[in-house]
């Protein structure tokens, strides 16, 4: 009798422990197929060119290494200091709507990246702290950093 239940404990635990295994695979395959929706040209180093506020061009952006961008293929962003140190924070693929949501490394949605193209991205801030403000109407424009 204890050795029939010692057996059929260990096949649930293992039955439990494959099945978890078998949603994480699953959680990864899915996170790769919406991935290979992006241009590989996303997963490289960004850099500011411009930002527009309520269709007007705003000036004096800080220049390049200040605020660039480097998406990773694991779900990872680089945002870069002028003075070549980063911060790091997590995104999002949402395939249906085609945008990256960018979180800080908290959870806290900071923005999204819409118009995905192989040589251009565009940042929109979010925040309620903006709404109803000048800076609700922000879209900041980036080009591929080349050296």
């Amino acid at each position: 009798m204890k050795k029939t239940f010692r057996i059929a404990f260990l096949i649930g635990f293992l039955t439990i422990i494959f099945s978890c295994g078998t949603q994480k695979n699953a959680k990864n395959t899915t996170q790769n197929k919406t991935n290979s929706e992006l241009p590989n040209e996303l997963f490289q180093r960004w850099k500011l060119d411009y930002g527009m506020a309520n269709e007007e061009k705003i000036s004096g952006l800080p220049k390049s290494p200040n605020n660039d961008y480097v998406f990773k293929e694991n779900g990872e962003y680089l945002n870069y200091n002028d003075d070549g140190t980063y911060f790091t924070g997590k995104w999002e693929y949402n395939s249906d709507e085609k945008i990256i949501y960018t979180k800080s490394v908290d959870g806290k949605l900071n923005g999204k990246i819409a118009d995905i193209k192989s040589k251009s991205i565009t940042l929109i801030p979010a925040g309620k702290a903006v709404e109803g403000t000048p800076f609700e109407n922000f879209r900041f424009y980036y080009i591929p950093q080349t050296e």
